[in-house]
């Protein structure tokens, strides 16, 4: 294996790292000065309906615990129903956390 002094390890680095923009308009300065990036309509919605979501899913929580501590039926209908119920809530409200998410990080 070849040894390489640090000169040619110098140019080695030079020709594959960028070079910085200079750019003279937008210097940190200058975009310390801009307003800041307003929240768009889409995800003012989606942290609605996130809120909403989430309201549900406690909801279905409180009423599955307290169904199970009242009649501790596992093989009732209304105890699947309930369960269903609120996996179905949990997973949307998964989903709807991705697209909130998803619509902060492309807003700003």
């Amino acid at each position: 294996m070849k040894e390489w002094n640090d000169d040619q390890w110098r140019e080695l680095f030079d020709r594959h790292t960028p070079q910085p923009r200079h750019d003279r308009w937008f210097t940190r300065r200058v975009m310390n000065r801009l307003p800041r990036k307003r929240w768009s309509l889409e995800a003012k919605i989606s942290l609605v309906v996130l809120v909403l979501i989430l309201l549900i899913c406690t909801a279905l929580c409180v009423a599955f615990a307290r169904e199970l501590t009242a009649n501790p039926c596992w093989n009732c209908a209304g105890t699947w129903v309930m369960y269903g119920a609120l996996t179905v809530a949990c997973i949307l409200l998964a989903a709807q956390t991705n697209s909130f998410f998803r619509s902060i990080y492309d807003a700003s």
